[in-house]
């Protein structure tokens, strides 16, 4: 064996005791209070946000939701979500955005509001409440005119909610809720380094 290959192969192997896992099990349960009359349907698109020492080991990175009737302000979907990481740093931990969409009164498929969450960063099952607020424009008579041609403001990726940048400039009204219930196992943490107390300062 060559002295490069043996480095390398050294190399992995102190990256891979180093690392821990994170596998999340779950669903996007439902939607409250995202529309005010009548019944709708509306579908969930989510999308993962990680940092760059990060790998995703099984499941998708984004997926959508089915098309869901929506009765007496509830929307339910249950839509399931496994995955599975490893990774050798906390910073970056994952996070879910989510951007529903619906059916307004002339049938034309526009944003009902977006979200994103931290995925539990200490095992066990936890159920996640994500405030959805969409943004709107400054002006009323565009808000009007963009109603009226199914035009609503969008953001240009449903992961532009788990950044900071930009955001403090758009102007946004809330609109909901969306529940996800979360089953978390999470190997390794303390071998790495990593402290519940430097757990809970994450996010």
């Amino acid at each position: 064996m060559s002295l490069s290959a043996a480095n390398n192969r050294m190399h992995q192997k102190q990256t891979k005791s180093s690392s821990f896992h994170v596998h999340v099990t779950g669903q996007i349960e439902s939607a409250t209070k995202l529309f005010s009359h009548g019944m709708q349907r509306l579908y969930c698109r989510y999308v993962l946000s990680y940092g760059n020492d990060w790998t995703i080991i099984h499941g998708m990175t984004s997926g959508i939701t089915q098309m869901a009737s929506s009765k007496d302000c509830k929307t339910i979907w249950n839509f399931p979500i496994e995955l599975a990481f490893r990774s050798t740093n906390a910073y970056g931990w994952p996070r879910i955005s989510i951007a529903v969409y619906g059916l307004d009164f002339f049938g034309r498929d526009v944003v009902r509001g977006y979200g994103s969450v931290l995925v539990p960063t200490s095992p066990g099952r936890h159920t996640l409440t994500l405030e959805i607020y969409r943004p709107i424009s400054g002006n009323i008579c565009h808000q009007f005119l963009n109603w009226l041609k199914g035009t609503l403001p969008e953001y240009y990726e449903t992961a532009f909610t788990a950044r900071g940048e930009g955001r403090v400039v758009t102007r946004v009204r809330s609109e909901g809720e969306v529940q996800i219930v979360l089953n978390a196992s999470i190997k390794g943490m303390t071998k790495s380094g990593f402290s519940n107390a430097n757990m809970n300062k994450i996010g």
